[in-house]
């Protein structure tokens, strides 16, 4: 790249604050694993002066807050988003930014116009498969959406989601595999004497926890742990709904975690029954830990993360509490499954998305 302000990035998503998402660790790690590349990396965000990233931001990648006194998941009146849009232009121009990422293309409308006539390259960096569209409200062809055609170029996390995209569109996309961590130094096998089961993500409804605790407060099963690690607007409802799984301690809510390896390695079960995903981070941590699986029919495009019968147990949301108690009692078939997740994680591993970032930067740059 020749002019140096095209070393000048920007990141955008809508909120780091408090918010222990896949979305907002991905930014962070691909901030930091480009500006060691040699870009000045800057994170925009919707947020309000006073908002704290759950997860840490060091110092050489600033985080500007774009808020202009708007919430961040909100609605607004059309001037107070027109004034939200102004404010986040003038901080575009401020810092010279060349490169803007915007991570989701809900977003991406308000940040193309806050750089109109702007010389700003775009690059949409999509962090769900479009078969979310199937469980939400919004139909898929939307602004957002048909906002897509007016990016430079469009980012997917696995190469299964390509044909989800109109034909014009696939010619922009580039898949990038999230940035993880690099696998431990040899196998070490989690808790699998017990009989707990993890699961990890936001208490909302595209991660749809509920059909396998509403069939542990159907049985009852006292000897049976369900570990959540996460928070969000499910919260109340789990605290009041399951009352009595929670005062059993067979539910525990654990909040957002810090040391998620830690987590993972004191259960014998990750389950993993969401709606739809981008790229399953905590699926993919999960593995890293050797964790055997069960997830849902609906995930069985992931066949990079799990197999049926191999690494884990794929069945229908109805089965999933029936299915793990049998593979509990199976610790010969869990130690085979456990060996196996942590040999997927090695594979997924070898994957280089630092340097698909540098050559996309520098494709749009031309």
């Amino acid at each position: 790249m020749k002019k140096n302000n095209q070393k000048n990035i920007g990141f955008i998503c809508t909120s780091f604050d408090n918010v222990a998402g896949g979305l907002e660790r991905q930014i962070i790690r691909t901030s930091i694993s480009l500006y060691s590349k040699g870009f000045k990396v800057y994170l925009f965000s919707f947020d309000n002066n006073k908002a704290e990233s759950f997860y840490e931001i060091p110092n050489e990648i600033i985080w500007i807050k774009c808020g202009n006194g708007l919430k961040p998941h909100a609605p607004a009146n059309k001037i107070d988003r027109l004034k939200q849009i102004l404010n986040l232009r003038k901080k575009l121009k401020k810092y010279n930014i060349n490169t803007l990422i915007s991570f989701h293309h809900g977003i991406f409308p308000r940040v193309y116009l806050a750089s109109f006539f702007l010389k700003i390259r775009h690059i949409v960096s999509e962090r769900n498969s479009l078969s979310n569209y199937k469980y939400i409200k919004l139909r898929k062809y939307n602004l957002g959406f048909l906002s897509l055609y007016l990016a430079h170029k469009i980012t997917i996390q696995l190469d299964s989601y390509r044909n989800d995209y109109p034909f014009l569109l696939r010619q922009k996309i580039f898949v990038i595999n999230n940035i993880i961590k690099k696998p431990l130094r040899k196998y070490k096998m989690p808790n699998l004497e017990q009989n707990i089961v993890s699961m990890a993500g936001r208490l909302c409804e595209q991660k749809n926890f509920i059909p396998l605790i509403n069939q542990l407060n159907v049985e009852q099963n006292k000897d049976f742990k369900i570990i959540i690690a996460g928070e969000g607007h499910l919260r109340k409802k789990f605290e009041k709904d399951y009352a009595d799984l929670i005062k059993k301690s067979s539910l525990i809510l654990k909040g957002n975690v810090k040391n998620i390896d830690d987590f993972f390695s004191s259960s014998s079960i990750f389950c993993f029954p969401s709606l739809w995903e981008g790229y399953p981070n905590s699926l993919a941590e999960a593995l890293r830990m050797g964790m055997p699986i069960v997830t849902s029919n609906r995930m069985k495009y992931l066949h990079e993360f799990v197999e049926h019968n191999v690494n884990g147990l794929i069945v229908e949301d109805d089965k999933l509490l029936i299915s793990i108690k049998k593979l509990i009692k199976n610790k010969s078939k869990l130690l085979k499954m456990s060996r196996q997740s942590y040999r997927k994680y090695y594979e997924l591993s070898k994957s280089n998305p630092v340097d698909k970032w540098v050559k996309l930067v520098e494709l749009v740059n031309l």
